[in-house]
């Protein structure tokens, strides 16, 4: 699931206790898994606004490039 997570410290415990993919990676939705088979609950929050992977380069400039132009129909909202 893409989005946003916040988690309480029991998630490092949790990924302590997973194992390394095939890709050779620790993911994330194993450490989840084991806290939701531990009875704990996680809670999806919806919000507004848009939301962009910024895992590369190109993308952080994509998101800066959104960003200014958002501020600068702002500024001139406020200014009318």
């Amino acid at each position: 699931m893409t989005g946003f997570y916040t988690f309480t410290p029991a998630i490092f415990h949790a990924a302590h206790l997973t194992q390394p993919s095939d890709r050779g990676e620790y993911e994330i939705s194993e450490a989840i898994d084991l806290l939701l088979q531990s009875g704990r609950t996680i809670d999806a929050v919806e919000l507004d606004g848009w939301r962009m992977d910024i895992g590369y380069p190109e993308d952080r400039d994509t998101a800066e490039e959104r960003i200014l132009e958002e501020e600068g129909e702002l500024a001139e909202e406020a200014a009318e």
